[in-house]
């Protein structure tokens, strides 16, 4: 009876200490996920703008940051149907989006809010450039949030006029490969 009290009593102890890092594992996959399925779609955007040889436009969320978005040609034709792709979030998801225009999107070391700037638009012109990225119109920068935990998981992604995307994560040191510059 003895050694069963103390078995119970270290296995309590064990699920004591480390249920609040697979928690926080759990929280992390779900951000990582979501900012993964998004770095794929605007890929994806800039791939179809290359590809078709038009300008083409993902949209981003809606006002309270639920993940969603959908892929357009700007220039509706035959030959570039409207909509290409759209993916939307299930409302129960605990992950959010915020994104912020250039003016706002340098300082990373700052969680967005969730919605902030959405619904917002990336365009790709035929190129697979972004210029309205740097004209200060098209999103700059998403941040995945966890809304359980907004400042302790947060992934950022960044686009840039020639439209490429980096992912970051404002947690890491700045020597890892991960780091937000």
């Amino acid at each position: 009876m003895i050694e069963l009290l103390i078995t119970l009593v270290v296995i309590s102890i064990v699920l004591a200490v480390g249920t609040p890092s697979v928690v926080r594992w759990v929280r992390s996959m779900e951000v990582r996920s979501s900012a993964e399925s998004l770095r794929s779609a605007i890929q994806r955007t800039r791939a179809e703008a290359v590809a078709r040889n038009t300008r083409i436009r993902i949209s981003l969320g809606d006002s309270t940051g639920i993940p969603s978005w959908s892929v357009t040609c700007v220039y509706a034709t035959a030959a570039c149907p409207s909509p290409l792709l759209t993916q939307t979030s299930e409302v129960s998801s605990l992950v959010r989006w915020g994104g912020a225009i250039l003016a706002n999107s340098s300082k990373t070391d700052t969680a967005l809010k969730a919605g902030m700037a959405l619904p917002g638009t990336l365009d790709f012109f035929p190129l697979g450039d972004a210029p309205q990225v740097t004209g200060g119109t098209d999103i700059a920068r998403v941040d995945v949030i966890h809304t359980a935990a907004s400042d302790d998981v947060r992934l950022v992604l960044k686009i840039d006029g020639a439209g490429t995307i980096r992912m970051c994560d404002p947690a890491r040191p700045t020597i890892h490969p991960e780091a937000c510059h």
